[in-house]
């Protein structure tokens, strides 16, 4: 009776091991298409830091007409909402066929306070960039948003004033088929940390890869995200988890679970991670630019495997 109940001890544990970290046998195909450039990446982060804080409202106006230029010559639109006594803009650019149902990508320009906000989250906003050139040369099957959202941040997180929450609300469910958010995909040499003692377990505590983080009933998009992550030669780890767990919804994603639509988020784990979070240390020089690359390679190639998926 020892022996077996230490066997299903075990197939228990496997089995939420599979459940929670999803190992991936094999990788998707190659990612063919043009490639992410790291200067372009460095250029795009730096530009963003450059224009001074992202905390208010006339910063946030100055990132997104920083963002419009970049996607010159693009089907750009915006999407234009009140809070707080304010105009906000999301930034919408568009891909791929007239589909019933479509794709969504997003990152949001905004800083938590006075911050230069390189990693949280001009990282995610270069990231974005950098897939609309490579979208541009290569569209994929079915429409596709890019989404560039402002107010992540406090005072609007988790409210109303969320550029992502306009967004999703503006779709039904039905018409997503998936949504990718980039928060934060620049750190990768510090130290891992977990809100959970028992993670580490799972994950290793060297922080240098980044990781698809989706709920359970996320297993199967988490698990071509994953996929295509590898694919593309980014380090990759994953994590389905419930939303009580700190952190697993803390960014705009969450806006699309509420509203019914499957979403994952690719993260380098913010302040479980980077020591320079919400700091004035969040400076461009201390991004890694090359898997960066690698990450938003991964990230075009994901879009294009969710195109064409049933």
């Amino acid at each position: 009776m020892l022996v077996l109940a230490a066997a299903l001890v075990a197939l228990a544990a496997g089995a939420a091991l599979v459940l929670v970290t999803q190992p991936v046998l094999g990788r998707a195909r190659p990612w063919s298409g043009p490639r992410a450039d790291p200067a372009r990446l460095a250029a795009s982060v730096r530009g963003l830091v450059g224009l001074g804080p992202r905390n208010t409202h006339s910063g946030m106006e100055r990132a997104a007409a920083f963002i419009r230029e970049q996607l010159s010559g693009l089907s750009i639109s915006e999407q234009v909402y009140r809070f707080d006594q304010e105009n906000y803009r999301n930034i919408i650019v568009s891909f791929g066929p007239r589909t019933p149902q479509l794709l969504v990508a997003g990152a949001h320009y905004d800083t938590a306070g006075p911050f230069p906000g390189a990693d949280d989250n001009a990282s995610g906003v270069a990231g974005l960039l950098e897939i609309a050139r490579l979208l541009r040369e290569r569209p994929p099957a079915l429409r596709t948003e890019l989404v560039f959202y402002p107010n992540e941040e406090p005072p609007a997180f988790h409210s109303r004033g969320m550029g992502s929450f306009i967004h999703a609300s503006s779709l039904r469910p039905e018409e997503v088929r998936a949504m990718i958010g980039l928060e934060m995909i620049g750190c990768f040499t510090e130290t891992q940390r977990f809100p959970l003692s028992a993670l580490k377990l799972l994950y290793p505590s060297e922080g240098n890869y980044i990781v698809v983080v989706g709920r359970p009933g996320d297993f199967a998009l988490v698990r071509s995200v994953k996929r295509a992550l590898l694919s593309a030669g980014a380090p990759v780890r994953s994590i389905n988890a419930p939303r009580s767990i700190p952190g697993v919804d803390f960014s705009d994603h969450a806006n699309y679970w509420n509203a019914g639509m499957p979403a994952v988020m690719i993260t380098d784990t913010a302040f479980y991670r980077n020591p320079r979070y919400h700091t004035a240390l969040d400076t461009p020089d201390t991004l890694d630019y090359t898997t960066m690359a690698k990450v938003v390679d991964g990230v075009a190639a994901a879009l294009h495997a969710l195109a064409v998926s049933r």
